[in-house]
């Protein structure tokens, strides 16, 4: 493999098309290909993504590393559990709701997610590592769910009314 290639992994599996993830924390890069795609067709459609790997793989070394078990992920949990329920009562009586119940948990692919019918909010315990703006953030998009449950207009003019800066907030939380 050339210098500026990539290090990958490949795995040969039955689908149409050449896929390539760069997967959390540590930028890992993954390649999906047909089985009948020869190996160097695979290298040059890396190198031809290769900047756009160092990209996603320098933002993610920007990152705060994923909670490990132990004393030091147990305080942040404390210190969320102390956080999140003030900015979720706060934030539920500035949109005119009800506060809903609220939970913390370690998630792999969200920031909080909310369910309407229960009336509960789930925010990502790697929210205590960032900056109570970014907390407060998650809080209002899921709240705003309480009212809009898609991502539509109306949940982006909710949104838009009661956190005009949402958009940068997200962009920071994100890594862009």
């Amino acid at each position: 493999m050339a210098a500026d290639l990539p290090t990958f992994t490949l795995y040969r599996k039955r689908i149409k098309n050449l896929r390539l993830t760069v997967k959390p924390p540590h930028g890992e890069v993954v390649v999906s290909a047909p089985r009948h795609v020869p190996e160097s067709t695979i290298v040059a459609f890396v190198a031809g993504r290769a900047a756009w790997i160092a990209k996603h793989q320098e933002r993610m070394a920007s990152q705060p590393q994923p909670l490990q078990p132990g004393p030091e992920t147990e305080a942040l949990r404390r210190r969320l559990k102390l956080a999140a329920p003030a900015l979720v009562a706060h934030w539920a009586d500035a949109m005119g709701l009800v506060p809903p119940d609220i939970a913390i948990r370690r998630m792999t692919s969200r920031w909080g997610t909310c369910n309407t019918e229960r009336r509960r909010i789930t925010v990502n315990l790697e929210l205590a590592q960032r900056d109570v703006a970014l907390l407060e953030y998650v809080i209002v998009h899921e709240l705003a769910h309480l009212i809009e449950r898609g991502h539509n207009t109306r949940f982006y003019s909710v949104m838009d009314a009661h956190m005009p800066d949402w958009r940068l907030r997200r962009r920071v939380l994100n890594g862009n």
